[in-house]
């Protein structure tokens, strides 16, 4: 099955796990990329991959190695 690259709200907003009404609101306020194709708000996949990566969060490394060592990191500073 072919993914689309370009998504519209309804579709962009079950991607991200949020609801459309909120991700429209974001766009309104230029806080998730998104284009215009005519009266429509298009989303693309690839931009909002990258936006989601860009936010502050656990990357995996830390999240594993939290893990493995009893929730700190300290075993990796040194």
């Amino acid at each position: 099955m072919i993914q689309p690259r370009y998504l519209d709200v309804e579709t962009a907003a079950d991607y991200l796990g949020t609801t459309a009404g909120a991700l429209y609101k974001s766009a309104q306020r230029r806080l998730v990329p998104c284009r215009k194709k005519g009266k429509r708000l298009v989303f693309d996949r690839v931009e909002l991959d990258a936006y989601m990566h860009a936010l502050e969060g656990v990357e995996v490394a830390e999240a594993v190695a939290r893990t493995l060592n009893g929730g700190t990191v300290s075993a990796l500073a040194s």
